[in-house]
């Protein structure tokens, strides 16, 4: 059975959309069967494969509200192991916004189910909020990857969503675990960056990813190309960061595997 990976914050611009796209292809330029879905009306992850709408025939919109087969929601990617679920829904469709926010939270999870199998990892990128859509995709996922930008204004958030998922854990999602805390945008030249990294590590011990993705131009570019930065430049910073995390998480994965063995 595959593992499903909510990528979730309800704080904008930390690098969810970002790391949910080159996580994924990183998955799958490994060799590991991918599914990569989007349930953020913002529609990030369309744009960084280079979807319009008028290439999407169905997709999360479908799930929400027709209730048809997830396989028919389900688009193949130019990378092998690799295919997604769009978010159909665009800035200019606010009854369609309202429509898949206002969805039973149990909605994704029982789309989601018939496809498991097929699949090692399925990675859902959540909204910048709390609302209704992060609720489904919490309530669908196996574990949490919390993006953590290092700024100040970032571990002030960060009570608030802890609290939230304690309570999605306790009163929905028993299994509910967190894979780790991602830092993102660092840049060791700037103190702050360093300070915040350690305040981190001290408040949430041993669950923040030794991995850390660095401020790179070419992850920003993403959309610009149409493409999972590994597409257009396998050797910069951005997509060895990505590599390395995904190479992280399939290790740990191997240990508790082995452990469940033992």
């Amino acid at each position: 059975m595959g593992e499903i990976i909510a990528i979730a914050s309800q704080k904008g611009g930390v690098g969810k959309t970002t790391t949910a796209v080159n996580l994924s292809a990183a998955f799958a330029q490994l060799g590991y069967r991918t599914l990569l879905i989007d349930v953020d009306p913002q529609g990030g992850v369309a744009a960084s494969f280079g979807m319009s709408r008028y290439d999407i025939e169905a997709g999360i919109l479908e799930i929400f509200s027709e209730n048809i087969p997830i396989e028919r929601t389900i688009h193949k990617t130019e990378i092998e192991n690799l295919a997604l679920i769009p978010c159909n829904v665009w800035s200019d469709e606010e009854e369609k916004r309202k429509l898949i926010g206002s969805a039973a939270e149990s909605k994704l999870k029982s789309a989601i189910r018939p496809v498991v199998d097929k699949y090692n990892y399925l990675i859902i990128d959540c909204p910048p909020s709390l609302g209704n859509l992060t609720f489904n995709a919490l309530i669908s996922a196996d574990s949490i990857i919390a993006p953590i930008q290092c700024e100040y204004y970032a571990l002030k958030a960060l009570g608030r969503f802890l609290k939230m998922t304690r309570a999605v854990k306790e009163e929905h999602n028993p299994s509910l675990r967190y894979r780790g805390f991602l830092l993102t945008m660092v840049d060791m030249r700037n103190n702050l960056t360093k300070r915040v990294i350690e305040k981190v590590k001290y408040t949430l011990k041993g669950m923040v990813f030794d991995t850390y993705i660095p401020r790179n131009v070419r992850l920003a570019e993403v959309p610009y190309y149409g493409r999972p930065v590994m597409l257009f430049d396998r050797f910069c910073k951005g997509s060895k960061s990505y590599f390395d995390l995904a190479k992280e998480i399939i290790a740990s994965s191997e240990v508790v595997r082995q452990k469940e063995v033992a």
